[in-house]
């Protein structure tokens, strides 16, 4: 998962309950979870709405503690290593099995 945009969207939904806009927290969260590929981002996305539409009022004076705590969950849960695949260079080339294109041979 990628946390950094669980946490905008965290603070999205934020500004749209303090100002009682219900539309805005069911686009941003419908936006999110067509776009995220992980069902523990998505689960866990609609367990934050959850809270934060139960506890407008109360969770408003704590909202950088509630914030924090999310991002951690979303840590945890989404924590897992992701391998890569077998055949793929690594960032700064390698390029798998390519032949040596490029390199002056071949032609």
């Amino acid at each position: 998962m990628d946390t950094f945009t669980f946490m905008i969207a965290i603070i999205l939904m934020m500004i749209a309950v303090q100002f009682n806009q219900s539309w805005l927290i069911f686009a941003i969260v419908a936006l999110m979870i067509l776009t995220m590929r992980d069902l523990t981002a998505t689960i866990l996305l609609i367990v934050a709405t959850v809270i934060l539409l139960f506890a407008k009022e109360l969770l408003m004076a704590y909202w950088p503690f509630v914030l924090f705590g999310l991002i951690i969950l979303s840590l945890l849960i989404g924590g897992k290593k992701q391998e890569q695949p077998a055949g793929y260079g690594d960032m700064f080339g390698g390029g798998g099995d390519m032949g040596g294109i490029g390199f002056g041979g071949g032609f």
